[in-house]
Formats: structure tokens, C-alpha cells, sequence
């Protein structure tokens, strides 16, 4: 009878979604996620992609400009009916990406790298052309589909819901869904996506040029093209297969009454703000450089040119306070925090290692005050729920440092340190029996950390004392 119950749900999971009409190529295809749960997929993993890509980039009229010429190709796609979002985010990486739903970034490091408003109409077309085809969703779908149809399957048949479960799958989404915009999609997908971003920009009075413009800015990025054998076994076309395509593309399109613009002087006039940054965040770089090498010195050198050249900038202050903190230099990296705190205000990381700073120096109620601001600014902030749980542990407020821990667990179950300090919370309460199973879970996830250290010290008297 359970094994019909089964049945039943997943013919049901099937009747449910099913096939879907693609919008741009009006063929059906099996899709396990209708449009509406595409948006609040978008909706739901925009902060965790905002903050993997360094947070937005504040600058109002920048903000205002990339909207603008993203909404007006988006109205032109085969979408008009979904909201879309644009956002610039502060990531030196040149890139730009867009969520299931609407949701469309770019970073700063592809914006400085453009030289006309063309070019970004047909990077921005280019991501919405991925929203409009839904590639996306059907990653999930060939990702997640049988896991995500066993979890709806159990939800069906035995009417109950677990937090963790679904909080699990949400977070398992969101890295799938970071994953694909970091590295790209498939072949066919980039170059449909290409097709569409030309025409949409096109359709909005943009020379369609900007789009090979763009690609060739792209294969200038690259040291050299992979072969033809690498390609076959990469996700990725060749930039100079996606130039020839929309080169053929723009062949056919019909003689357009007014010469589409390329708008280079407006462009330029909006990115000014940030071109001026640049040799900033120039510096910055360097020192992030530096400093993942471990050479501290060249890296706070680099860091304090980059603060001469632009005086409100969070991130220096922020890498210098996690180099003194390497260092030993537990108040000057306080004092660099704070700094990158009263700049930007939003700024979760440097509540975060201001957390774990004041920790480290017995301030626990400090440390529960900026680790709380984290977790208010982002809410699945893995590594500030852990650090809160901890100091909460510390100050022995053992139900709230549960709370946080189990929470801290819910997003990432592969967390070792959390999982250690739930099992010093749970034996802090006398809860033995749950206090080896933290312990325990602690060491097969990570033998050799300093964390799982101590688990195996407390699991080990424990037994002893048993």
C-alpha cells in the first residue's frame, strides 16, 4: 500500500508540472519548475549570489543606468510579463550572469571593461536571453529534478514538512545556481542566448556590432582559444564560433531605418565614477594578491595605496583588518573593521570578522552584537550563524547558541566547527547521547581539523567517563 501511495505522488508530481512551452522556441519540454516558482527561485537566491560576488556595488547613477537599458530590452524579449532585476555587483572578476526569473547581475570588473552602451545592451540581452529560454531552470531540473520530485514525493505522502529538508534543498539550488553562472552554460544555451541578446538589443535601436564588439572583448580576455577537441569536451563555445554565428545573424537581419547606436560618449559619461575607481581597485588587487601568498607587508602596502587613491572603500579596510588579525594585532584589526563598518554599514563581512576578533578576545557580548547585525543584513550567512551560535556557547546561553548552531546547520550540514560547538553546547546541558552524535558527525567531516580536534578530545573522556 506505501509503494501505491508512491506511485500515486509521483504521478502526480508529473501531472502537476510536467511539460512546459518553452517562450522562445514554443516547443514543449519536461519541466519539474512552473514560471512562478522559477521567480521566487530567483527571488530567493539573490541575496547568497549578491554576497558570493562581494556584495552590490554602490553607485546610484551607475544603478540607474544599467536598469534603464536592461529594462528596455527585457521589454522587447519573450518575457515582457516577469520583473526584472539588475544589479552591479563589486566583484573584480569580469562577469555577468543572470537567475532563474529575472534576476541579471554584472560586476564591476565587466562594466570598466566595456566601451559602449551597445556592448551592454547585448551583455545584459545575453543574460536575459537565458532567463527568456529558461536555461536555468532546466539546469535544475536535469540537476535536481529526481531529488527535488522524492523530496515533493514524501511531502505528498506523508503530509509532513521538516525545515532542514527544505532549507537543505534551497541552499542546494542556490550552489547549483552559483556554479552555473560562475562557469556558464552549455553550447546551444550560450549560443541561443547570443541569438537573443543580439536581437533584443537590436529591437531597442542598439547596432547589433555591439555584440561582436563584446565577444571579441571576451576572446581578448583569454591567453588563447581552446582546440576544437577541447571544446567538444567543455560547456563553452569559442568566442570566435559565437562571433561567426552572430556575424550570420546580423547578415539577415532587415535593413533597419535608422543605424542602430553604439552610444560610446554616454557610456562613458555613466561609468565615470567607476573608471576613476579603477586604479583603486587596481591596488586592492594587488594586495589580495599579496596576501593570499602570505607576503602581509606588500599586501597592507598595496591596500593603504588603494585608500590614498579612494578614501571611502570598505574592502581595504577590511583586508587589513584580516591581516592584522594573522598577525596577532587583535585591536588594530578591531580598529580597520569598525572602519569598514562606518563606510559601508551593510558590510556582513567585516561584522563577521569583528565577531570572531572579539571572540578571540573573550569580548562575547561584542561578538554577539556585530555577528547579529551579519545575520540581519543576510540571513543565510553560514559562517556568522556558527560564530553567533559560538558566542552564545561562551556567554552559556545554551538554547539560543542551539538555536544559532542548528540553524548554521540547516544551510550547511557539511560544517564541522558548527557542528563541534553544538556538541560542547549539548554536553554544557548534560545531553551526552546528542553531544557524541555532534562530535562524531564533527570528525567524519573533517579528521584533521583544529575543531574536530577538540571533538575527539571530548568524545573520548566522554566514553571514558561511560
Amino acid at each position: 500500500m506505501r509503494y501505491t501511495g508512491y506511485i500515486i505522488a509521483i504521478l502526480l508530481l508529473f501531472t502537476v508540472f510536467g511539460c512546459a512551452v518553452n517562450p522562445v522556441t514554443g516547443k514543449k519540454e519536461l519541466m519539474l519548475i512552473t514560471s512562478a516558482q522559477e521567480v521566487e527561485l530567483g527571488k530567493n537566491s539573490d541575496p547568497d549570489i549578491r554576497w558570493q560576488f562581494g556584495g552590490v556595488y554602490k553607485d546610484t547613477q551607475l544603478e540607474a543606468y544599467v536598469n534603464d537599458v536592461g529594462q528596455r530590452a527585457a521589454a522587447v524579449s519573450h518575457r515582457p510579463d516577469i520583473t526584472y532585476h539588475f544589479t552591479g555587483v563589486d566583484s573584480s572578476v569580469a562577469n555577468a550572469f543572470a537567475l532563474p526569473g529575472g534576476y541579471i547581475y554584472i560586476t564591476r570588473g565587466r562594466l570598466v571593461k566595456l566601451e559602449n552602451e551597445a556592448q551592454l545592451a547585448s551583455v545584459l540581452g545575453h543574460e536575459i536571453g537565458h532567463v527568456t529560454a529558461r536555461h536555468g531552470a532546466k539546469r535544475l531540473t536535469q540537476t535536481l529534478g529526481f531529488n527535488l520530485g522524492l523530496l515533493l514525493v514524501d511531502q505528498i505522502v506523508s503530509g509532513k514538512e521538516s525545515y532542514r529538508k527544505w532549507r537543505g534543498l534551497i541552499m542546494t539550488s542556490n550552489s547549483i545556481l552559483f556554479a552555473t553562472v560562475s562557469l556558464g552554460y552549455g553550447r546551444e544555451d550560450e549560443f541561443q542566448a547570443d541569438e537573443l541578446g543580439t536581437s533584443y538589443a537590436y529591437k531597442v535601436g542598439y547596432d547589433p556590432e555591439g555584440m561582436i564588439q563584446l565577444l571579441e572583448v571576451l576572446k581578448s580576455m583569454h591567453s588563447r582559444e581552446p582546440s576544437s577537441v577541447e571544446v567538444f569536451f567543455s560547456s563553452h563555445p569559442r568566442s570566435s564560433d559565437r562571433i561567426t554565428a552572430v556575424g550570420k545573424q546580423i547578415a539577415q537581419l532587415p535593413p533597419a531605418q535608422v543605424k542602430g547606436q553604439l552610444k560610446q560618449r554616454e557610456y562613458k559619461s555613466k561609468i565615470s565614477d567607476l573608471t576613476a575607481a579603477q586604479k583603486a581597485y587596481d591596488r586592492y588587487d594587488k594586495g589580495e594578491e599579496h596576501r593570499a601568498k602570505g607576503r602581509y607587508n606588500e599586501a597592507l602596502t598595496e591596500y593603504k595605496a588603494a585608500l590614498k587613491l579612494r578614501r571611502k572603500m570598505a574592502k581595504p579596510h577590511h583586508r587589513m583588518g584580516l591581516v592584522y588579525g594573522a598577525q596577532g594585532k587583535q585591536s588594530q584589526a578591531i580598529s580597520e573593521y569598525k572602519k569598514a563598518i562606518a563606510i559601508d554599514p551593510d558590510y556582513i563581512f567585516s561584522y563577521n570578522s569583528l565577531g570572531m576578533t572579539y571572540i578571540s578576545a573573550g569580548r562575547y557580548s561584542d561578538a554577539v552584537s556585530a555577528l547579529k547585525k551579519a545575520v540581519q543584513v543576510y540571513e543565510n550567512f553560514v559562517d556568522a550563524h556558527a560564530n553567533l551560535g559560538e558566542a552564545y556557547y561562551k556567554l552559556k546561553q545554551y538554547p539560543t547558541a542551539i538555536e544559532s548552531l542548528e540553524m548554521a546547520i540547516a544551510l550547511n550540514e557539511k560544517h564541522p566547527r558548527a557542528h563541534t560547538t553544538l556538541g560542547l553546547t549539548y554536553e554544557a546541558t548534560g545531553n551526552t547521547t546528542k553531544a557524541i552524535e555532534e562530535y562524531e558527525k564533527a570528525i567524519a567531516l573533517a579528521p584533521e581539523n583544529d575543531y574536530t580536534g577538540t571533538a575527539r578530545q571530548r568524545l573520548a573522556k566522554i566514553k571514558k567517563v561511560n
